[in-house]
């Protein structure tokens, strides 16, 4: 039986997926955009919460203090870390963005 997590997400993760809902609301319109943040939420809760160092470390770890792991979705990276029982989403980064931005 495996350990399961719990998975937090941080406020500044939250506005990255509302900034893209809202993009994409633009672009593509209500329904596909709803359709892409409920897959790309069911993700992160699904395989954040079982398997959370199953995705390797994010070129960023090396820049902070704390271990940073990114689970890939299509063109975007989820940025997270561990602790104990709990993973933190921290970003969730588009192609055109950066951790620090």
């Amino acid at each position: 039986m495996s350990d399961i997590y719990k998975v937090r997400i941080a406020r500044e993760a939250l506005n990255d997926l509302w900034r893209s809902f809202e993009w994409g609301v633009e672009n593509w319109g209500l329904e596909r955009a709803k359709k892409w943040f409920d897959q790309m939420d069911e993700l992160i809760h699904v395989r954040l919460t079982e398997m959370p160092y199953s995705n390797p470390l994010a070129p960023e770890t090396f820049e902070f203090d704390s271990e940073i792991r990114q689970l890939l979705a299509g063109r975007y990276r989820v940025l997270y870390t561990i602790e104990g029982g709990e993973v933190l989403v921290i970003r969730v980064r588009g192609p055109y963005s950066n951790l620090k931005g």
